[in-house]
């Protein structure tokens, strides 16, 4: 009996083994994302007309060992290719390959081809022609250890491609992951009704309706790899076609269903209702535009199945407006759809903890190249998780504290104490309380006014993801407990190992509305002002650790010309305009920032006549600056570690690059000049050592503050000019 192999997402080989065992095949056997079976050839086409979750079905026609490309063309030469491939038509190549000396896969597919090509050559017959879009067969290789399998793919392309779909709107799910997450959802449901208050391009209520009503996900398509294929059976395949049409009559006969979804975006809306109309299941599926907010205005039947997959981010400052949008899907889910099963898509374990409902069943499984589970709830009042009301200060949170907490709650409040007279002799309402001082709570903790902005340092791989998500969240409860404020007013920054594409990191360039929104609060610091934004970026605008060197800055500035590299939010340079400094020139490559830096002096209301904000690269603009003669009586320079920005060049790297960076700047000194040099790379070692034109001191106990003793972020110099 034939053997074939099924392949399918990562987390999902046992639904697909039950998929394949129902569907009459034998000798099951599950692998890594692919599932192993036999069954005769009447059997594999029922196999590609009816499985939901398989992503190819490839049947093996040979298997060697190959270490380089010469075995892999000889091994393939000898193939009877006419077995599967006409001359006439077109066929392709694809290659996967895992820890073999062959690793390049589109060199790999090049050498079959060649040997595919050349054995019909040799046997002087017409070379197929390759085709990239639609080829009349597909072939596999696979190499897994050296070891190579080469396959026919009867999928020809992926079997998520049901036919239905015209418009997908922004990264639709898969039809066959959506399938199987159904089928985690419990669905088919004895009550018929499904729903997706997110529903975007519609899939999962066409696959929902397609799976209720018995129609087949394979009736729609118009090609498969395996129509032209040279032992393709056109009768059977008519017969298992035929079949499933009935079957498809049938159950649109029945129809007892009642599927409906909604969506914010009226354009998705108007996407997925032209998907249901394709699959001709338009009376079926009920799609209205609606937002979240709006469910309640609706009426729901007592019981029923909610299916959804919320949007998500790879961006910081979306992630946090995402992490609330699980929290208003879930009030919503406890408020209007008692009596349901609930079944919520997260990449993320913080954002299913928003949704504020205890989980039955957790599945782990892949969507693309993310991680991500599927969470399945009971809508009872008894799995409903009562929080702290966010805009509430909790009073008694000590009693709810674990022990290892406790010790966090004292060394935060021993450090408030130890702080107090400084902060109050100085004037500081910005300042760093915690720092990484207990390693099971690996965070910096900054109080910003009423305000406290949490950022967690990486976790090492050894520890578990839960456990490092059930520390933060106790960080969080003490932090604002301590300083008895309200946990909306606590502002928390994850650096969690990266899923696909899900980034450290927010982006540098994000537009954002003007400083008077929400997201942006003004601080005061040494009789001046600043926007900070909590929320959205990784930093907040305003480096707390440089608060004496821009002290030191601003005392040198009066009468002088100050050039601010790097100049970020250009708080140094709102420092030296408020000194008395002649001018200012800010260059940065960033729009974002330059915008911020300019509505920081627009706070303390400083006229723009006399300073200038420049985007470009500092190491493109200090050559033009040193070819036009520029001077400056003072320069700030704070570059980063590192960057590899698309705008520029080449990549920078500080330790490599500071001594000609220095000597640059030094060009642009004044006679009597100084400047004032600093970065935060931990194991930075100054290799400028000064000549007889300039002299450098190390300044860094000077730019020191008491509130960063522990852990000290930058070194900085003063580098004058003889």
């Amino acid at each position: 009996m034939p053997q074939f192999i099924a392949t399918c997402a990562k987390g999902l080989e046992y639904l697909l083994v039950d998929e394949l065992v129902a569907l009459g095949t034998n000798n099951v056997k599950e692998g890594l994302s692919q599932v192993s079976f036999e069954c005769d050839w009447q059997g594999v086409y029922q196999v590609l007309m009816w499985s939901r979750l398989a992503s190819r079905v490839f049947y093996p026609i040979a298997s060697f060992d190959a270490e380089d490309d010469e075995v892999l063309y000889q091994q393939a030469s000898i193939i009877d290719w006419s077995q599967h491939i006409n001359p006439k038509k077109t066929f392709l190549v694809n290659s996967q390959s895992f820890r073999s000396r062959l690793s390049h896969t589109q060199f790999i597919s090049q050498r079959v081809k060649d040997a595919i090509v050349d054995y019909f050559r040799d046997a002087e017959e017409q070379r197929p022609c390759v085709d990239f879009e639609e080829p009349d067969v597909v072939v596999h290789c696979r190499i897994r250890r050296d070891k190579v399998n080469l396959s026919i793919d009867l999928a020809g392309n992926g079997l998520h491609r049901r036919g239905y779909r015209a418009e997908g709107g922004g990264a639709p799910i898969k039809e066959n992951l959506a399938a199987a997450l159904l089928t985690r959802a419990g669905w088919p449901h004895a009550s018929g009704v499904l729903f997706d208050p997110m529903c975007g391009s519609g899939t999962f209520l066409i696959e929902g309706a397609m799976m209720a009503l018995d129609i087949a996900p394979g009736l729609y398509r118009e090609y498969l790899g395996l129509f032209g294929w040279q032992q393709f059976n056109q009768k059977i395949w008519e017969q298992v076609k035929q079949e499933a049409e009935q079957r498809k009559q049938q159950g649109l006969q029945k129809g007892e269903i009642d599927i409906f979804g909604s969506d914010i975006n009226p354009k998705s809306v108007r996407n997925a209702q032209t998907n249901a109309a394709i699959a001709g299941l338009d009376d079926f599926i009920k799609i209205r535009i609606a937002g979240i907010d709006q469910i309640a205005q609706f009426e729901y039947p007592d019981n029923g199945v909610l299916v959804v997959n919320p949007p998500y981010s790879e961006r910081l400052g979306e992630y946090n407006q995402v992490k609330k949008l699980y929290h208003e899907l879930g009030e919503v889910l406890k408020s209007h759809l008692k009596g349901w099963d609930a079944s919520v898509l997260s990449p993320d374990k913080d954002f299913g903890h928003a949704l504020g409902i205890r989980a039955k069943k957790i599945y782990k499984f892949n969507n693309g190249s993310i991680p991500c589970e599927l969470l399945n709830f009971e809508l009872t009042e008894s799995n409903f998780i009562q929080r702290v009301s966010d805009d509430s200060v909790e009073t008694d949170f000590k009693s709810k504290l674990s022990e290892q907490a406790l010790q966090l709650c004292n060394r935060i409040e021993k450090k408030r104490d130890k702080l107090k007279r400084f902060l109050k002799k100085e004037g500081i309402t910005c300042y760093r309380i915690y720092d990484a001082d207990l390693p099971e709570y690996n965070a910096a903790i900054d109080v910003y006014e009423e305000r406290l902005h949490i950022q967690e340092y990486r976790a090492p791989k050894s520890i578990d993801e839960t456990i490092a998500l059930r520390r933060l969240k106790e960080i969080e409860r003490v932090a604002a407990g301590v300083f008895q404020i309200p946990r909306s007013q606590v502002f928390t920054k994850q650096r969690r190992r990266q899923k696909g594409d899900w980034q450290y990191t927010s982006q540098n360039e994000k537009p954002h509305s003007n400083a008077d929104s929400d997201n942006f609060k003004q601080v005061n610091e040494s009789g001046r002002k600043f926007w900070v934004n909590l929320s959205d970026y990784l930093d907040t605008g305003l480096f707390l650790d440089h608060r004496k060197t821009r002290q030191l800055v601003a005392q040198k500035s009066a009468g002088k010309t100050l050039l601010n590299l790097f100049c970020y939010t250009a708080s140094v340079s709102v420092y030296a305009a408020t000194a008395g400094a002649k001018s200012t020139v800010n260059v940065d490559m960033s729009r974002t920032y330059l915008d911020w830096a300019k509505r920081n002096f627009s706070l303390n209301k400083i006229k723009f006549d006399r300073h200038e904000f420049i985007r470009s690269n500092c190491m493109d603009w200090l050559k033009e600056a040193i070819e036009d003669g520029l001077k400056f009586d003072l320069i700030f320079l704070d570059p980063p570690t590192f960057s590899n920005s698309k705008k520029m060049s080449s990549h920078f790297d500080i330790q490599t690059d500071h001594c000609e960076l220095i000597e640059q700047c030094g060009s642009l000194l004044s006679e009597g000049g100084e400047l004032v040099f600093s970065n935060n790379f931990q194991k930075f070692e100054m290799e400028f050592e000064g000549n007889e034109q300039f002299s450098l001191t190390e300044i860094t106990t000077k730019t020191h503050s008491q509130d960063f003793a522990r852990n000290n972020l930058h070194r900085s110099w003063l580098i004058a000019k003889k």
